[in-house]
């Protein structure tokens, strides 16, 4: 989260690429991943050469079409964070997957399809905290061999139609040990004072059962049985998957707060 330091969701270096440089996917790309040098880091061969071919017809494809100036700088964050990660995990000295995923044995790749897909989900993303996440999942897809191409889209989907609130609740599941769970006592409850206990805000008690009907979370018990209990819920295959490559790990505990404070309505005694 280091390239999130100011109050936008995009990177700081985006924006001023933006202002300075106009239109253009290509330009923006260049002046936003190499500080102004055209062959771009994104482009350069330590991404290896597959990469760097699938990326730079990404590239130009994207600034074939017609882009708001905001959609613009949602594809080059996305970009900017993918290639970012990978540089840095083959600096770890991480290997790029070496299977035929980006083989281009038909007019393009399997990875050149599920890379597109990505940006379009960053292109359209309207919530763009996302976006930043949107680049790992990609990235990381380029180092999991065991990560086919039918795995990738239901990836690609599912960080698609998760919202922001889904992306935190699914980091608070899995990092609960941070919080304060085990200092508070659930309270007995039964029918004569469940009428009394408050219940949490509609909107989050619709978006956790949205992420159970993704198959993101499991654990029906959590959501109907009353009351509240984070600690019932069971992150799915699905879930872990996703929370490891897309890194929700490093979403700050600050983000997570108001998850806590929402599994806290009417459901402890402090």
């Amino acid at each position: 989260m280091d390239a999130n330091s100011s109050d936008s969701p995009l990177p700081e270096i985006i924006e001023t690429s933006v202002r300075s440089t106009g239109r253009g996917v290509g330009v923006l790309l260049g002046g936003a991943l190499t500080k102004g040098d055209p062959a771009g880091a994104v482009l350069g061969a330590s991404l290896g050469p597959w990469l760097t071919d699938a990326l730079h017809r990404l590239v130009l494809e994207f600034n074939s079409r017609f882009l708001s100036s905001r959609e613009e700088k949602r594809v080059v964050s996305a970009l900017y964070y993918a290639a970012q990660r990978i540089e840095q995990r083959r600096d770890s000295g991480d290997t790029l997957r070496s299977d035929n995923f980006f083989d281009e044995e038909t007019d393009r790749s399997s990875g050149e399809e599920v890379l597109e897909g990505g940006i379009i989900a960053a292109q359209r993303e309207h919530e763009e905290r996302k976006i930043e996440y949107i680049g790992y999942l990609l990235a990381n897809i380029c180092f999991d061999s065991s990560i086919d191409q039918s795995r990738a889209n239901v990836l690609v989907e599912a960080a698609e139609r998760m919202s922001w609130r889904q992306m935190t609740l699914l980091s608070y599941l899995n990092r609960l040990s941070e919080f304060a769970l085990g200092w508070r006592d659930t309270p007995e409850v039964d029918s004569a004072n469940l009428q009394d206990l408050e219940s949490p805000p509609f909107d989050f008690l619709h978006e956790a059962a949205e992420a159970q009907r993704m198959r993101i979370l499991m654990g029906v018990e959590a959501y109907l049985d009353y009351p509240y209990e984070p600690r019932k819920y069971a992150v799915s295959k699905l879930g872990e998957r996703l929370y490891t490559l897309m890194e929700l790990g490093n979403i700050p505990h600050s983000e997570l707060e108001e998850l806590e404070s929402l599994c806290m309505f009417g459901r402890y005694t402090t």
